[in-house]
């Protein structure tokens, strides 16, 4: 591989033997932090380009320019102060090193204050922001992640998209906003909607290794974390608006949102409002039904800045409506999906002199959240599922240290044919992360904590069950002890990380007391009130190589559970089923008859076995002039060593590769994706062919004006998600054309 680099490298010098480059890395001049996107050009001519996410640059220049004696390159981005660098060309290629650019107040803009982002150099982290975001930004975090590696998606159509990383769905990543849970019901089924509204997303990172365990215990998979607009840190300094409207052809979603900054003396408030509507999903082969949308988000923000630090208050309402599709193995109508969350938050953050520690933060956060599940367009519902959330937070930082608690109070309560008896829960935890630099070795050692205890509490008060086992519903209290250790070493332009982890998790609610229909999943669901603390062990290595204007990365992970547990299906009726007449498998100890209005649910139950995950991502860029070259290939596999079978929904090997030209404000992609076909099944799973789609994507930046256009699988290829659960109904998505307009006032 390295010898055909070699060659590819020496090959395109030979086809540009004239031209002379202009390089170097620009930084932010008050943290030394990275800037990307920024902008490179000369003056008074059309040579230019952008910084990469890791602030490098390089500008090639033609021989006309080298009769030039004196070169004024530009360089600027929002935010900070123009730059403008003489250079005297001498015969040579020219590294201008590090270029310090100062942050400045602007008036139509936000500035950071008190934002103190850290930022984490583990080389499997990720950050989408800025033209990234905007190149993959969709209707949900899954389709928006879903390009990058080992992502898979977990779905019931595009709507309710869930992102699997490395093969760990559920509660075995951990999905926030600004750091906090989402206080829905996304992660204990496929059916239930992430209330995320995408628009008022800024960025996104995903966070791996010791530092992940600041936000939960069960972070084995990696932190996706949703920044948003408006948040607190964002002051502005005159009056002024965001706006954005986009449309999506699959499902014709038409989408915006509107965000207000009104700042006065030492205050601010934020008006949030957004709306997104959307018809059936499309496909190659026909219409999905059932599958349309309605979400409406509105948020007020109140912050009163202080001296050294600020004091917010958040309110906000997310209401949702969407379906799910008919199956004919359940409700042959569909269901319809009706989801309310309401949440309010304080948030104090203050600067500080304490050893080891130099920022406060004290956060409280309450959400109440209910998901109605509703059959033929019928006002009452069949099934409702509400939580009341009640987070408190206080921690002590700085760049190499993190100490805090945290304490969550949660009210669980089914309505309806849902036959979970209500519980609470009450979890106490208290984390902490570490940086040591052994200067000697010149060899950084990380190391984090979480211990918690978590209380269930369920009420049997006018409970009665019909498959689970009433002596073993009672309480159940959990000692949970997470931990993690790594490393990190700089070698020139080589980059080692390597980190251990021992996470520990404690069942959900559902997966130990559920005994009844869950129309959305068209499954009866029977937990186990006897499952134990679920553990996984978890290691990962990997390697980096960065410079200009060649790049890599490998990275490698290995996972291992003595007691990994799912819900998983009893068993399968390989006949066909026609409504009306005498079902196949009638009497099957499997299947729940008439638990619905039309037909039969599958048994489904909570169980335990040993297991493992692993797998590796390789990455590969490479720059010539404005065009960049990136190359990623990932590969996961799971296998039940109870059962000696592969794991279930393990998302295939993938590879994309992706080339990009930038000039200035405007950035063309051709993006090639190749899915291989997935033959490791685990129990009752189907085999995917593989498949390769192409998709081109359009940037345009003008003044305070942003337009993306971007053409997914252009080419209209017939293909199936392994993950999905509706793939022998109907394939994915179709060509598909997604616009989107932003603008600044």
């Amino acid at each position: 591989m390295l010898k055909l680099i070699s060659i590819f490298i020496l090959f395109s010098t030979f086809l540009y033997p004239s031209n002379f480059s202009i390089s170097g890395l620009i930084l932010d001049f008050t943290n030394e932090e990275p800037i990307s996107d920024v902008n490179i050009f000369i003056q008074d001519s059309d040579i230019g380009t952008i910084t990469d996410k890791n602030g490098y640059f390089l500008l090639s220049i033609k021989p006309k320019y080298k009769l030039i004696d004196r070169i004024n390159l530009n360089i600027q981005v929002i935010g900070y102060e123009k730059k403008v660098e003489f250079i005297e060309y001498n015969g040579k290629n020219i590294d201008l090193g590090v270029i310090l650019l100062k942050p400045k107040n602007i008036e139509i803009e936000t500035i950071e204050i008190h934002s103190h982002k850290y930022k984490s150099d583990q080389i499997s982290d990720i950050l989408i922001s800025r033209t990234d975001l905007n190149q993959n930004l969709k209707g949900n975090i899954a389709s928006t992640l879903e390009k990058l590696p080992n992502i898979g998606i977990n779905s019931y159509g595009i709507i309710t998209s869930k992102p699997s990383l490395r093969g760990f769905s559920g509660d075995r990543f951990l999905l926030t906003k600004e750091g906090d849970e989402l206080g829905d019901l996304s992660q204990s089924s496929i059916d239930h909607v992430i209330a995320l509204d995408m628009s008022e997303v800024e960025s996104i990172e995903i966070l791996r290794g010791p530092k992940s365990l600041i936000y939960g215990p069960n972070a084995i998979g990696g932190i996706i974390n949703a920044n948003l607009l408006g948040n607190p840190k964002a002051r502005a300094k005159k009056i002024f608006l965001k706006a954005m409207y986009g449309f999506e052809s699959i499902n014709n979603a038409n989408y915006g949102n509107t965000i207000f900054y009104l700042p006065f003396i030492n205050n601010q408030i934020n008006l949030f409002f957004s709306k997104r509507e959307s018809k059936n999903q499309l496909s190659p082969i026909g219409e999905l039904k059932n599958t349309n949308s309605k979400t409406e988000n509105y948020k007020i923000g109140y912050t009163n800045y202080l001296k050294n630090g600020y004091l917010n208050f958040i309110i906000e309402k997310f209401d949702m409506k969407y379906g799910i599709p008919p199956n004919p193995g359940g409700h042959i109508t569909g269901v319809d999906i009706v989801l309310f969350k309401e949440s309010r938050q304080f948030n104090f953050h203050k600067d500080i002199s304490i050893r080891n520690f130099n920022l406060l933060d004290i956060k409280y956060n309450y959400i109440d959240y209910e998901h109605q599940e509703l059959v033929n367009n019928q006002e009452d519902y069949h099934v409702s599922l509400s939580k009341k959330t009640y987070n408190y937070d206080i921690s002590l930082s700085s760049e190499k240290n993190h100490l805090g608690i945290k304490i969550n109070l949660k009210e669980f309560e089914p309505k309806g044919f849902y036959f979970t008896p209500r519980t609470k829960e009450t979890e106490s935890a208290i984390y902490g992360y570490k940086e040591t630099k052994i200067e000697n070795l010149d060899l950084e050692l990380l190391n984090s904590f979480r211990y918690s205890y978590l209380m269930i509490r369920p009420e049997l008060k006018n409970i009665q069950f019909s498959n689970l086992d009433t002596l073993g519903v009672k309480d159940r209290n959990f000692n949970n002890f997470s931990i993690s250790l790594g490393l990190r070493k700089n070698i020139n332009n080589f980059k080692f990380n390597s980190w251990f982890m021992y996470t520990m998790r404690s069942p959900r609610v559902e997966e130990l007391y559920s005994d009844g229909p869950h129309l959305g999943t068209y499954a009866y669901e029977i937990g186990n009130p006897y499952l134990k603390i679920e553990k996984i062990y978890g290691i990962e290595n990997s390697l980096s190589y960065n410079t200009i204007p060649f790049n890599f990365s490998l990275i490698t992970f290995y996972n291992y559970s003595p007691f990994y547990y799912e819900m998983t299906k009893m068993g399968h009726c390989d006949g066909e089923w026609i409504p009306g007449y005498s079902h196949p498998c009638a009497g099957a100890d499997f299947i729940d008859w008439g638990s619905g209005e039309f037909g039969f649910l599958y048994k489904y139950n909570s169980r335990g076995n040993k297991a493992i995950i692993r797998g590796f991502e390789f990455n590969l860029g490479y720059k010539i002039s404005f065009i960049n070259f990136n190359y990623e290939l990932s590969f996961v596999q799971g296998d039940n060593l109870t059962t000696n079978l592969p794991l279930s929904y393990m998302n295939p090997m993938k590879q994309i590769l992706d080339i990009n030209y930038e000039i200035q404000k405007l950035n063309y992609k051709l993006r090639f994706l190749k899915v291989n076909p997935q033959n490791r099944l685990g129990e009752f799973e189907m085999y995917t062919p593989g498949t390769f789609l192409t998709d081109i994507v359009i940037d345009y930046k003008f003044k305070n004006h942003t337009f993306i256009f971007q053409a997914n699988n252009i080419f209209d290829k017939i293909y199936y998600n392994h993950l999905s659960r509706i793939k022998s109904i109907t394939p994915e998505p179709g060509k598909n054309f997604h616009l989107v307009y932003k603008i600044l006032i």
